[in-house]
């Protein structure tokens, strides 16, 4: 997979050296996992791949399933660094450094930012730089050592952002803000009795019509009526909103107020607090050529990796917290 352009893209794999390796496991003070040519894995680096791809959104299926995965990852990433030493291809720190800080822009931040972004989620910088390692690493082996040279036809890229940027989900929405202001009745009384009420409280909403000059004023216009509840601003979706309401609000326009009408609880108004247009950001075209090299690349990564993978010699120390991992070799 290529670093650069997105930040989830970058962060593919682990792992930056022995000497790193073995300081994580004496920080976390928990045991060795799995030990990958002799670099060993360690609980805590396993929970530290699953808390970045909680960040990356990758979280998916059960805690055990997320496991499985990391633990996965992290055997890959050992085995990437390792390769990439023999043939002096792992990458240096400021080389590391240098992309950390485009994902960082990526990001709209600089590194500082993005440690504390990660920080606040669990992860320290250090899961960073071996995922970073790990990447860079294996890329120069897949371009070095296998000659590999990824490209895509731009004719496919235009192909794929058309596709994306056309996509009807990608519409602006139509937002409505409204709040809404309920008069309660009280459901105990007799029919007679109820109804009466009901009168009463449609001439207090009346009352509330008449004081209503926008949605700043909502609790000012409830003055000297009683019992009558505020609600919160709510942000509504105009193509999920009943036609006849949405109709009614257009028609009072924004500061407007739409009602009485009955409810279950008593009697109802809506306030129409104001309305603005919501477009779902695009990806940029540069954005779409990463997404399909990065598709490509993976093709000839799973191919190599499976090859490494054999050559590795992987001894598992714990059989319950590695069950599972074993069948994706």
């Amino acid at each position: 997979m290529k670093t650069g352009v997105f930040l989830a893209a970058a962060f593919a794999a682990s792992l930056l050296s022995h000497a790193s390796i073995g300081h994580a496991a004496g920080e976390s003070g928990q045991g060795v996992l799995v030990t990958v040519n002799d670099y060993p894995i360690t609980s805590f680096d396993v929970d530290q791949r699953m808390k970045l791809n909680a960040v990356l959104g990758r979280a998916q299926g059960s805690a055990a399933d997320q496991r499985k995965r990391a633990l996965q990852a992290l055997i890959d990433d050992v085995v990437k660094v390792v390769e990439a030493k023999k043939y002096k291809a792992d990458p240096n720190d400021k080389t590391i450094d240098a992309q950390i800080e485009k994902m960082a822009k990526g990001s709209k931040t600089d590194t500082k930012g993005l440690a504390a972004q990660l920080k606040s989620k669990g992860v320290s910088m250090t899961t960073l730089r071996r995922l970073v390692t790990a990447q860079i690493s294996f890329n120069r082996l897949l371009a070095g050592m296998y000659k590999l040279k990824v490209e895509v036809d731009p004719a496919e890229v235009d192909k794929k952002y058309n596709e994306i940027v056309n996509d009807p989900r990608l519409k602006p929405v139509s937002v409505y803000e409204i709040l809404e202001i309920d008069m309660p009745v009280d459901s105990a009384t007799s029919d007679a009795m109820g109804q009466q009420l009901f009168v009463a409280r449609a001439a207090d909403a009346a009352q509330y019509r008449q004081k209503f000059k926008g949605c700043n004023s909502a609790r000012q216009a409830a003055s000297g009526i009683y019992n009558v509840r505020i609600g919160k601003r709510l942000q509504a979706d105009g193509a999920k909103i009943p036609k006849p309401l949405r109709a009614a609000l257009d028609q009072a326009g924004p500061g407007g107020i739409v009602g009485p009408a009955r409810s279950k609880t008593g009697i109802q108004l809506i306030a129409f607090c104001g309305r603005k247009s919501i477009a779902p950001e695009k990806p940029t075209r540069d954005q779409i050529e990463t997404m399909l090299t990065n598709k490509k690349y993976d093709v000839y990564e799973e191919r190599y990796m499976r090859e490494l993978r054999r050559n590795a010699f992987i001894e598992y120390k714990d059989a319950k917290a590695t069950e599972g991992a074993k069948a994706t070799e």
